[in-house]
Order: structure tokens, then C-alpha cells, then sequence
């Protein structure tokens, strides 16, 4: 039976957490953006299903995707690369005891251990030598801080969706969440949220929406603050127009990329293969119009007509891998904007 989008809605939880086997049941009903060209659809699955995982020579199967968050090569020395940006946006926000936490897109789960660590939601532990570097983003040094915090993950790729919920099973086992404090929902950005609007405290959307249409991003961005609670904020990162995904498979492109990525070199031999094929991937799409790269300022005007104020944005500070972080709070429709804070 098809239900409506209000009856979906109605599955939810106290958290605006939509159930998940009707969501799964009728998500797909609900379109945010047309589905792309089935050329493109294919395209995509065959490429990410290659990109996130690798063989061994032994034959077994590793996630080179997981391997690469171990290393932080995202982040280059001193942790000061473009998702160190998302945390500095979420200790700015300083979330409460009790915050309601939406991460879109959470892969195998260290934007979890990374966003939670900033929200508060667990203190570190680590010792002198560790704290502040990417080794403290392990949840062995983690201890519970905040059980009043209700999160929910999401993420599309099967096989990344099993290892978000070994993540979790982990945390849950060590003590550091429980069953109640998180939700996880399979969930394609062309289609609604698992999400009941103005119920979360923070959403973050974390290099996602540039894999898709310019055109696209509009309707994707809109349907993501709709869920967004007044005096709530959206913490969005994208990858600015100034990459050219051509430049970055070159010769030179290459040698960029090691330099600026430093902590990459223990997977040297594998990362650059594993890079390559996604420059090359990346730049197959934007001569079919799809896997739009834009600014922050430009998703920006994107969502200010939904209630969204300005906050602020944090450029990528590498020039070669330039994802910006976008900081932006709703105010209600009552209130002047430029006094809400």
C-alpha cells in the first residue's frame, strides 16, 4: 500500500527518526530529483563498486576506502585539511547535552568518531603525545560523555553500509553508545530524508552533493534543511569549482597529490592507482554534466530562501584538494535573521 509522504512521516520517533522498514519500503516514491540517465546510473554503481574496495594478491578482499580514513590522507600533516574544518564547525556550534545529530553520508563510520568527538558526545582520553594528531581518532580513547545525544547515520554503498554497522556494533559493545542513541538508514541524496522536518539539531552533509548535476544540488540541499529544527544548523563540505579533475590525473597532478597529501605514503603504491581512477572517473562525468564541483557561497544562495542565515564558511585550506565547509544556522520564519543568533 502506498502511503503518503505525511503517513511516512508519522513512523518517526521523539528524534524525527522515520522508522526504518517503512522507510525503506517507500523511500523510492519519494523523488527529491529525477533519476539520472541509466547510462550514468550504471556508470556510477560499476565505478564506485570498484573504487571503494581493492584485492589483495592473497585474493582477499580490503577496503582500500577504510584504509585510506586510517591513514587521515585527507587530512595531511597536523590534521588541518578539509574535514578538519567539520570539526572546528561542530566544536563552534558547542551542541548541548542532548543534540540530535544527522550525518549524511557517514561511509564506514569515522565521520561518526570524528563528528561525535567534536559534538562532545564522548571525551578523549588520549595521552599527551596523542591528542591533537589523527591517532586520537580511535575509539579506544573515547569515553561516554553525553547519552542524552541521539544520532542517525546514513550511507548508500552496500558494502560501506555493513561496515557502519560493525562500527557502531563496537562502539555499542565498548560502552560508548547505546542501541538508543543511533539510527541507520540506507538512504540515496535523490531521494527524501529518512527525516521528519525541523526535528534535527545539526546536519551534516559531508562530500556528497558534488556527485551529482548542478542543477541537481538545489533540490537536494532544500530537502535536507527542511530538516532542520529553528536555531539548528547545517554543516555542509564541497569540493570547490577550483579542482579540475583533469589537471589532478596528470604527471604533475599526481605528484600534488603525494605532497600534499604526506600521510598517504604508507599506502603509497595503492593510493596513486586508487586516485587516478577516480580523477578519471570524476572527469568522464563532468563531460556528461553530472559531478558538479561548486563553492560553498554558491550552495549558499542555494538554501537561503529556506530560513537559512549565514554563519560561516571555512575554505579548504589545500589549494590542490580546495572542499570547502559551509556553516549555516535556520531562524524561524517570525524571526529577523539578522538578529537570530
Amino acid at each position: 500500500m502506498s502511503l503518503s509522504w505525511e503517513e511516512v512521516e508519522a513512523f518517526a520517533d521523539e528524534n524525527g527518526f522515520i522508522g526504518e522498514k517503512v522507510y525503506t519500503n517507500h523511500c523510492g516514491n519519494f523523488p527529491v530529483c529525477p533519476p539520472p540517465d541509466p547510462e550514468i546510473a550504471k556508470l556510477e554503481t560499476d565505478f564506485w563498486n570498484a573504487y571503494l574496495s581493492k584485492h589483495k594478491k592473497s585474493g582477499k578482499k580490503n577496503q582500500l576506502y577504510q584504509e585510506m580514513f586510517r591513514y587521515e590522507w585527507y587530512e595531511g600533516w597536523g590534521r588541518s585539511g578539509f574535514r578538519g574544518n567539520i570539526e572546528k564547525v561542530i566544536q563552534s556550534i558547542e551542541p548541548g547535552q542532548s543534540p540530535v545529530i544527522t550525518i549524511l553520508s557517514a561511509g564506514c563510520g569515522r565521520d561518526l568518531l570524528k563528528v561525535g568527538l567534536a559534538a562532545g558526545i564522548w571525551e578523549s582520553t588520549a595521552g599527551i603525545l596523542i591528542k591533537g594528531t589523527y591517532k586520537e581518532i580511535n575509539m579506544n580513547h573515547f569515553r561516554l560523555a553525553k547519552p542524552g545525544a541521539r544520532i542517525m547515520l546514513t550511507e548508500f554503498d552496500k558494502t560501506n553500509l555493513k561496515m557502519l554497522h560493525e562500527t557502531v556494533n563496537r562502539l555499542i559493545e565498548k560502552g560508548l553508545l547505546t542501541k538508543d542513541m543511533v539510527a541507520i538508514r540506507r538512504w540515496s541524496f535523490r531521494e527524501r530524508t529518512p527525516l521528519v522536518a525541523n526535528t534535527q539539531d545539526i546536519v551534516v552533509f559531508a562530500l556528497t552533493g558534488n556527485y551529482t548535476r548542478e542543477n541537481e544540488q538545489p533540490l537536494i540541499l532544500r530537502e535536507i534543511v527542511r530538516c532542520i529544527k529553528p536555531g539548528g544548523h547545517f554543516v555542509g563540505s564541497t569540493i570547490s569549482d577550483k579542482l579540475d579533475f583533469h589537471k589532478a590525473r596528470s604527471p604533475l597532478g599526481r605528484i600534488k597529490v603525494m605532497l600534499t597529501t604526506p600521510l598517504a605514503l604508507p599506502v603509497a603504491v595503492d593510493f596513486t592507482k586508487w586516485q587516478l581512477r577516480f580523477a578519471k572517473i570524476a572527469g568522464i562525468m563532468n563531460e556528461k554534466g553530472y559531478w558538479a564541483n561548486l563553492p560553498a557561497e554558491k550552495w549558499m544562495e542555494f538554501i537561503q530562501p529556506y530560513n537559512m542565515r549565514l554563519v560561516k564558511i571555512y575554505p579548504g585550506p589545500s589549494s590542490f584538494l580546495p572542499v570547502d565547509v559551509l556553516l549555516a544556522q535556520k531562524f524561524p520564519d517570525t524571526l529577523d535573521s539578522d538578529k537570530y543568533i
